[in-house]
Order: C-alpha cells, then sequence, then structure tokens
C-alpha cells in the first residue's frame, strides 16, 4: 500500500511538521553513566544511552502503557520501561540480544541466584571433559587458561538446551565475564569487551607481556551479578515485561499491542554483530553462520528500504491508534570506488514511512552535540547526503519520530537526571 503514486518524488519540506520543534534531546542533560546498574549487565555493541530511552518513555507513554522494542538488542528499552511502571515487551531474532533481553528483564533475586549458581556449578563438575574432549574451537585457547576453559565448557554443557528465566539469566552473566580488559574477566586481558580475532589478541597479549590468568567462574559470576544489581529493582519488573525471538518484519504481538515503540534498527551493515559477539555467541551454543543469516546486513540501499518497508507496516500494525514510534539510527558511510559517501539512514527511513505506509513523519532530531558542547541539539533538515564530498563531515544518530493518528505531543516531561531514582524501595 501507498499513499503516493511509486516513483513520485516527496520534498523535503513536507516530511518535517510544523511542531516538531517542540520536542528537544534533554537525555544530554543525563549524568555520565546515569541509568540502572542492570543495563550493565553485559556489554552491547551498538545500544543507545537508557538515558534517551528513558526521556522518550516519559516523553510519550503513561504509567501502565505498554512500550516495545522490535529490535530490542542490549533490552535496553523493556528494562526502562519495565522500572518505570510500564509493560516493557522487546524482539530481535539475534540470539545473544534475545538472552541479555530476556535476562535483564527477568533477573534473578540475590537470595537465589548464588544457590542456583553452585548447584550449576555442581552439575559442571560431573561433566566428562577428558582432555577438553568438549572444545570445539581451538582459538578459544588464545583467551583462557585450560583451567579455567574447562569449568567454562563443563557449565556450557550443563546450560546447553536450558532456557529458564534462571538459566537465561546465568548465561547473561557469563556473556558479561567471558572476555574484557580488566580482571574481573575471565580472560586475559583484552583491548575491550569485544570479541576480537584469536591473531589480534594473541599479538596484544605478546606486546603487553599477558600471561593466560587460571580465574574461577564462581566468584566472576558472583561479582557480576553484584554489580548489575546494586540499585533497587522495583518488585513488578519481572510480571511486567515480555521478550520473544523474532523477525522485525513478522513480530508475534497482536495488533494495536504497544502504545509507544523506541527501537533501533539495523544500520546497513555499520555494525557486525555475530562478528564482535563470537565468543559469546559460542558459548551460547548458537553457530554464527545461523545468526548471520537472520541479521539484516546489506548495503544495498533498494534492499534495505525493501526491508526497512516491512518493518514500518509491522510497527504500525502492532502499534496502538494516535501512538508514536520513535526509531534511533545512525548516519552510514560507504566507501566507493572513486569517493566517499555518506547516507542519512534515518531520512531513508522516513521517506519509505511516508511514501509506502500510514505513519506520518513528525521529524527528526540529531543525537549529537554541536560544535561549542551545548546540551541541546538542533533539528536536521530531511535530506539526503548522497554528494558528500567533504570527507570532514561526521556520521551522527539521529532519531525519527512517526506518528500513527494524531497522539498528543504538546507535553514535555520534567526530568531530574541527578536524582537517584533506585537507591531507595
Amino acid at each position: 500500500m501507498s499513499k503516493t503514486t511509486e516513483g513520485a518524488s516527496i520534498s523535503t519540506d513536507d516530511l518535517i511538521a510544523e511542531n516538531t520543534i517542540g520536542l528537544q534531546s534533554t537525555w544530554k542533560e543525563a549524568p555520565r553513566g546515569w541509568g540502572h546498574s542492570l543495563h550493565r549487565l553485559s556489554p552491547y555493541i551498538g545500544g543507545f544511552p537508557p538515558a534517551l530511552a528513558h526521556y522518550f518513555i516519559r516523553r510519550f507513554s503513561d504509567v501502565g502503557d505498554t512500550v516495545l522494542d522490535p529490535f530490542s538488542g542490549g533490552g535496553t528499552t523493556p528494562l526502562e520501561a519495565a522500572l518505570h511502571n510500564r509493560k516493557g515487551y522487546g524482539n530481535d531474532i539475534f540470539s545473544y540480544a534475545y538472552t541479555l533481553s530476556k535476562a535483564k528483564c527477568n533477573p534473578v533475586n540475590p537470595e537465589n541466584f548464588e544457590e542456583y549458581l553452585d548447584e550449576k556449578l555442581d552439575e559442571a563438575a560431573s561433566v566428562d571433559n577428558t582432555g577438553m574432549r568438549l572444545l570445539d574451537n581451538d582459538d578459544l585457547q588464545v583467551f583462557y587458561s585450560d583451567y579455567t576453559l574447562d569449568q567454562i565448557l563443563r557449565l556450557r554443557e550443563v546450560l546447553y538446551d536450558d532456557d529458564s528465566p534462571k538459566a537465561m539469566y546465568l548465561k547473561a552473566v557469563m556473556c558479561g565475564i567471558l572476555h574484557g580488559p580488566s580482571q574481573m574477566f575471565l580472560s586475559l586481558q583484552t583491548k575491550d569487551t569485544y570479541s576480537g580475532t584469536a591473531n589480534y589478541v594473541r599479538e596484544y597479549a605478546e606486546e603487553h607481556d599477558l600471561e593466560l590468568p587460571e580465574r574461577d567462574i564462581r566468584p566472576k559470576a558472583i561479582q557480576k551479578h553484584e554489580l548489575a544489581q546494586e540499585d533497587f529493582i522495583p518488585p513488578w519488573v519481572n510480571s511486567q515485561t515480555k521478550i520473544t525471538q523474532s523477525n522485525a518484519t513478522d513480530l508475534p504481538f497482536e495488533s494495536e499491542t504497544a502504545d509507544l515503540i523506541v527501537t533501533s534498527p539495523p544500520y546497513m551493515q555499520t555494525l557486525n554483530y555475530d562478528w564482535n559477539n563470537w565468543i559469546r555467541l559460542w558459548w551460547l551454543n548458537t553457530p554464527r553462520e545461523d545468526e548471520r543469516d537472520n541479521l539484516v546486513s546489506t548495503q544495498d540501499t533498494d534492499k534495505y528500504r525493501e526491508f526497512m518497508r516491512e518493518c514500518l507496516w509491522e510497527m504500525y500494525n502492532v502499534l496502538a491508534p494516535d501512538s508514536v514510534a520513535v526509531l534511533i539510527v545512525g548516519d552510514v558511510r560507504k566507501h566507493l570506488s572513486n569517493r566517499k559517501q555518506i547516507l542519512n539512514t534515518a531520512a531513508i527511513i522516513a521517506e519509505e514511512a511516508q511514501q509506502y505506509t500510514d505513519f506520518d513523519v513528525h521529524g527528526i532530531i540529531d543525537d549529537a552535540y554541536d560544535v561549542d558542547n551545548r546540551s541541546y541539539v538542533v533539528f536536521n533538515r530531511l535530506k539526503y547526503d548522497h554528494d558528500e564530498d567533504d570527507e570532514e563531515r561526521e556520521t551522527i544518530d539521529r532519531c525519527l519520530i512517526l506518528k500513527k493518528g494524531s497522539p498528543e505531543m504538546s507535553t514535555e516531561p520534567e526530568i531530574d537526571w541527578e536524582k537517584e531514582l533506585y537507591k531507595s524501595a
């Protein structure tokens, strides 16, 4: 279905509503690292900050509403929604994203975690791993001592096909400690928390004279669990969330379920999710090849448009009347044979929404500081940057605001970002 004749051009000015100027990016005022400790359960590449999700949840939803993220990633949106007494729904086809979202939104309470961990470690101790028989990827020996790797292999075997809430939470806790740049991780010290190649890590270890440490899972898992649950967790969080694993073009939710969508679609092959998380996918027993087939990763603009068009229609279908969808997407830098090209992904999606769906485009917010580092950013005009010869121009994230029907857009939330929101019951 199209609102215009196919191939007809839509002017930039027609895509921007007059009242767009009423939206301001006040999440920039939040202190660095703002957000509940559960958000830091395990790192997720390409995720947006909790303050951004919090702003739009407060801006466009009320207590008791349902907030949905069709590309839930690290679970930021559904968790932030549930923390503030909304129903937090999330969906992602990517196994690591699904696991992490599920774990954050269904945390195991402190009293039960150690008991469950000890139970599973006891089971793991009896698993036959003679001569590292469970090792199916030799590259892991670049990251771990035999002592530590043996524990990881045994626990992985125990949790192999267990998708219970406790198992999902423990799997996510392990994802958060598998590898990283400090002694709180099970691996030798790496440059960051993303899964580097074996050759890169081997060279990094030689350069910094690093040795494979012998570390036990139990104290590291408990430390990660305690850090993730430093802040108060409202008792209603688990009952207020629903996390599914499905393609965003076929969401497992009934029509008009969501009162607000806050999400971040793929960035046209800018981020390689399966490669940056290959060790976590191994831990989750998910073949990278399967994940790669499921994820939409293309530099073909036409294919990306077609995918987003299907996703937009699905979002429109699950969104209630007179509601808002917020899509956070980044510009894409493409290296062509004779020049560099920067694509305004938000504008591409806005055009698809305006031309081929019943969404109305309310506007786009630039999610970046300007040159004088002020808290508020200006609104970017909906314009493609296909003629980029200026290599000095930086790519930025943008927040695309779409409307279904005629939602209330006038009320700006009052948020005290300095206030400790989670420290007390």
